[in-house]
């Protein structure tokens, strides 16, 4: 009944529970965290019960992708438990090697560059990236691509990966000059300000924006190959926005690209072994 992805997000809300009640001390609202992990659990058990044994849509589409929308609470959740292991940001070590490596604060730089209608487009690029994880995927769905349960696995695990990164290695970037930097704006400036108050964020090291998008661009392309430029456009596209609206250091976008390319390359090869047992 349980599919790879399934089990693979239960051992996750499994490991996620046990290193909330080790560290339980500096997790404010710790019983809250773990209450959400039996509510996700009860979740996918009861899709995978409704989509064997109820033989009709939403259940099997919401049970191929419920991990994307997962994300929700995933990936702020994580962000709220950054401080469980090491209780202090380390933006001041990765702002110093930001500098190192770039010599010069793009983060602060480049959007004192653009004017109003140049800022809305790349905030439109940054909040692209919530919808380019599922749509590509959607428009093939009712072809049965042989290629979707792959790509659920691999950005699944890819998000797994970096979520732990998020809890171990707690860093804000630049987000905070946001309010310096940024003027209201009049459209995706606005949705990504609410974003932000809904979900503080604060998992920026290494950039999951990146990561994330770089995986959904690759098997976008194997969706939809004739659209291949777009994807190329829209991975560089939500890349640079990552620095230009300040959420990240480029250090953090850099690093991100780089995670995100070894999880294509390993994470496909972990799927097929274990499809083939």
């Amino acid at each position: 009944m349980l599919n790879h992805i399934d089990k693979l997000i239960l051992l996750y809300e499994l490991l996620l529970t046990v290193h909330i009640l080790l560290f339980n001390h500096n997790i404010p609202d710790w019983i809250g965290h773990i209450q959400l992990n039996i509510i996700i659990s009860g979740w996918i058990l009861f899709s995978a019960w409704a989509a064997k044994h109820v033989d009709r849509q939403p259940f099997k589409f919401l049970h191929t992708f419920y991990p994307i929308f997962l994300l929700i609470w995933h990936y702020p959740q994580a962000c709220e438990l950054r401080y469980s292991v090491i209780p202090f940001s380390l933006d001041h070590i990765i702002y110093e090697w930001d500098l190192v490596l770039f010599q010069l604060p793009l983060y602060e730089i480049l959007p004192k560059k653009l004017n109003l209608m140049g800022l809305e487009l790349f905030h439109f690029f940054y909040f692209t990236h919530y919808l380019i994880l599922g749509i590509p995927a959607w428009i093939v769905y009712k072809s049965r691509h042989p290629k979707i349960p792959e790509y659920i696995f691999v950005l699944t695990l890819t998000f797994i990966i970096h979520q732990w990164f998020l809890i171990f290695i707690p860093a804000d970037g630049p987000v905070l000059l946001r309010q310096e930097i940024m003027p209201d704006g009049l459209l995706f400036i606005p949705i990504m300000n609410l974003i932000y108050q809904l979900d503080a964020g604060g998992g920026a090291f290494p950039s999951l924006h990146v990561a994330g998008t770089l995986i959904t661009c690759i098997y976008a392309n194997t969706f939809l190959p004739k659209l291949k430029p777009l994807w190329i456009f829209a991975f560089a596209a939500i890349t640079i926005s990552t620095v230009i609206c300040s959420y990240h250091y480029p250090l953090d976008s850099l690093i991100g690209g780089i995670t995100g390319w070894l999880c294509y390359i390993y994470i496909p090869r972990i799927y097929d072994y274990m499809h083939r047992k």
